[in-house]
């Protein structure tokens, strides 16, 4: 299995990529109580299995950077959830959203993911 760089590099930051990782984010936020649990939908979601401890437990980790990093840069909170055509989902704070959006699409880009077998 392989990919080129430019490959990741489209997979990670274009548009409709961002978008669908924000509409997976607003989908786990709103079906799960806790970070925990969303993060355990997400992998459902797109993987149909169950995150493994070691996953979990990093991507938990992942997701309270992009919390921390977020809440102090709201403006690139905003820049983020912005992104795309589609409306950003009233109710979520956008730096929440935001860190979920990153979750999503990091699990988005895993090699299970995009690769087949």
């Amino acid at each position: 299995r392989s990919n080129t760089p430019l490959q990741a590099l489209q997979l990670m930051n274009d548009v409709q990529h961002v978008e669908a990782a924000r509409g997976l984010a607003a989908h786990v936020i709103a079906g799960a109580p806790d970070a925990a649990s969303r993060v355990r939908l997400t992998w459902r979601t797109v993987l149909s299995r169950a995150p493994e401890p070691a996953e979990e437990k990093a991507v938990l980790v992942f997701l309270e950077r992009m919390r921390a990093r977020y809440a102090a840069d709201a403006a690139s909170a905003g820049k983020l959830v912005r992104t795309g055509e589609s409306a950003v989902p009233a109710g979520i704070p956008e730096p929440e959203l935001a860190a979920y959006t990153m979750v999503a699409n990091l699990v988005l880009n895993l090699d299970e993911t995009i690769n087949r077998n």
